[in-house]
């Protein structure tokens, strides 16, 4: 694999160049893009329109596919998670969320990651590498693939998110790469408005994705409202701390069209950032900014060894309360996936199965509040 090019990578375009530095006309560039986005074959084998002699040249030169599946959990709520593993032996992880009108796929764009948010169980990992473009579209193949069969389009739509393992603005070429290779009418067709993608906060990042016309939608985990525990929470903010964080935001909330989706995330964990009190910081917060984006609020997925637990529902309530009063549009996020390590915070490619102490057990939320 070390010499061989990943075709996933590639964009349409390029599929056309590369077939031709092969020697093959330029159409089997479209040929191989179709077979591997649009068909989702995993192997040039399986593309029997090319000419074997054809095939057996790209398999001397290139690749198809360059995960490997390691183990494959099935949730009681009907969530996957897969454990892959990359041609170089790191862990890769991607979760599929079947839901009644859409499906979402959670994917990553970094093995492990570096910014040691303290309530993220990834962040036990540190950082491994960046995935490279053609490793996040194949996520995506790879769940649809398992899900429905190899091929079959899907019976609902399809919607992304840059939630997994990994800081996706610290992977920011290769994620967006990704994102317009999937965005091909003639591939996944999976389109920018189907995505969202969070950051903890890459404010030059955040300014950058405000100037591209074709773009994710965008998702900021504060997890606080004030930089002194939002220092202690998610260290990032030492580099780039609320009044610059926000000023970014608001510029790129300038720049929102019609139909664009901007949110705020706001994890919350007991008795460390969900008072009242807290909650109207936040309000006051993003009122004196101007900023009219959502904010979904993320119920804290416990797991050894963080030092958390999730906020009683009834306190996730009061705290919505509180937002709400103060003209915030608020939303509560229903935990999935949470026995199989496959939440929001979760990866961190565990084998065994997951244990929660009993006293968190009941915070759980079972429907948005």
């Amino acid at each position: 694999m070390r010499n061989r090019i990943n075709l996933l990578g590639l964009t349409q375009q390029e599929l056309i160049s590369c077939s031709s530095e092969l020697g093959a006309p330029g159409y089997r560039g479209r040929q191989i893009f179709a077979a591997l986005h649009h068909r989702r074959l995993r192997s040039f084998d399986e593309i029997t329109d090319l000419p074997k002699d054809f095939r057996a040249k790209l398999n001397e030169r290139a690749a198809a596919a360059t995960l490997t599946l390691e183990s494959r959990y099935l949730s009681a709520d009907g969530t996957r998670r897969y454990l892959m593993k990359t041609h170089d032996n790191l862990p890769v992880e991607t979760v599929f969320i079947p839901e009644e009108r859409r499906d979402t796929i959670c994917f990553s764009s970094q093995s492990g990651c570096p910014l040691q948010c303290s309530f993220c169980l990834t962040a036990q990992l540190g950082l491994l590498r960046s995935l490279t473009a053609g490793e996040i579209v194949e996520q995506i193949i790879f769940a649809l693939n398992d899900a429905y069969g190899v091929g079959v389009q899907p019976p609902r739509g399809t919607n992304l998110v840059g939630m997994g393992a990994g800081e996706p603005f610290l992977a920011f070429e290769p994620l967006m790469k990704a994102l317009r290779i999937m965005a091909d009418p003639k591939g996944l067709h999976i389109v920018p408005h189907r995505v969202t993608v969070s950051t903890a906060g890459i404010v030059p990042r955040i300014r950058e994705l405000a100037t591209i016309p074709d773009r994710p939608h965008l998702a900021i985990s504060l997890a606080a409202a004030t930089d002194e525990l939002r220092d202690q929470l998610m260290p990032i903010n030492k580099k780039w701390p609320l009044a610059e964080l926000l000023a970014a935001c608001k510029e790129f909330a300038a720049s929102l069209k019609p139909g664009e989706r901007f949110t705020f995330e706001y994890v919350m964990l007991d008795g460390v950032n969900d008072s009242d009190e807290q909650a109207r910081q936040l309000a006051n917060l993003l009122n004196r900014h101007e900023l009219q984006a959502k904010v979904n609020l993320i119920p804290h997925n416990a797991a050894e060894p963080l030092p958390y637990r999730p906020s009683a529902p009834e306190r996730i309530e009061g705290f919505r309360g509180v937002l709400k009063s103060k003209g915030i549009h608020v939303y509560v996020r229903q935990p999935r996936g949470r026995d199989i390590f496959a939440a929001c915070g979760q990866l961190a490619a565990r084998r065994e199965p997951i244990t929660v102490p009993q006293n968190r057990l009941n915070h759980e939320l079972v429907t948005n509040l």
